[in-house]
């Protein structure tokens, strides 16, 4: 069986969850799960996708780009349109701004320094996040673009941000969208299946998740990626407490060491947390 085993000997869940973004990514970064990926986008955007070119596809036998700290899932439609897909278990400081920088750098690599305006294709950021991020709404879909603020009209059609709540699954009225959410949002066989049963599409991701969970390799990805994750946000939450995040992880705070390494680059490189730390400063 290779890699792949029936007895699972580590303390992961049997079956991974698509919720963290390693697994996301392994999910629906495959070129080979792209009727997944195309149902999932009909559900958010409710319209007909013929196909999806992945921009940046995962490579499940390496593990580099494990260590970005963004996983994405990025696609090109037969219009040119480009889709950025993005899981995100926990809500992160400045990420509204970050969504907004991202969205606008995916309009800029378009045309490079020799393009033409006319060339740019419409942008679309699909956020899917496990903590609320909008609170002045009680929506699961929120959907975003720029408008006239009195008469709600586009300025154009070339950003559109849509936010999705897995917190909120209960109040989303689409059905279709609902069952995707609640199986990424699924943690047992239970949860899963009840909605596989419900849906083709679903059932075959489902059957894919099962596969690559069965993955030891995949699965030690998975592991890896977690324990990182929990080192950060270990960090953080060390570092609100004393009042210093923003100036020490962005290396704005006077008298700073010239090169100073944010948080997420020294465990990246190997260093143990409480010597990131020492090496910015924090108790």
């Amino acid at each position: 069986m290779g890699n792949r085993t029936r007895f699972l000997t580590d303390n992961l869940p049997k079956i991974l969850p698509p919720k963290i973004d390693i697994v996301f990514k392994m999910l629906f970064g495959d070129q080979r799960n792209e009727g997944s990926l195309i149902a999932f986008l009909e559900a958010v955007l409710e319209k007909k996708i013929d196909k999806v070119q992945l921009l940046n596809p995962i490579n499940k036998q390496k593990n580099e780009d494990d260590k970005l700290s963004i996983l994405d899932v990025k696609v090109q439609l037969k219009n040119g349109e480009v889709i950025d897909i993005e899981m995100q278990a926990r809500n992160v400081s400045e990420f509204r701004s970050r969504i907004s920088y991202y969205s606008a750098q995916m309009l800029a690599e378009q045309i490079g320094s020799g393009g033409k305006y006319s060339d740019i294709k419409p942008v679309i950021s699909i956020i899917v996040v496990a903590e609320t991020l909008i609170f002045e709404s009680q929506k699961c879909h929120n959907v975003f673009s720029m408008l006239e603020r009195e008469e709600k009209f586009s300025f154009n059609d070339l950003q559109g941000i849509h936010v999705l709540d897995l917190s909120r699954i209960l109040n989303e009225k689409n059905e279709l969208l609902s069952d995707w959410l609640k199986f990424i949002n699924s943690e047992s066989e239970e949860e899963f299946m009840a909605v596989a049963q419900k849906n083709r599409a679903i059932a075959a991701a489902y059957d894919e998740l099962k596969v690559l969970s069965a993955d030891k390799e995949q699965r030690m990805r998975y592991e890896a990626r977690l324990k990182m994750q929990r080192d950060v946000w270990a960090f953080e939450d060390a570092a609100r407490q004393e009042g210093r995040l923003e100036g020490r992880l962005e290396g704005r705070q006077e008298g700073r060491q010239e090169g100073m390494l944010s948080i997420v680059s020294l465990l990246e490189q190997g260093i143990p947390l409480f010597e990131a730390k020492k090496r910015l400063g924090l108790k």
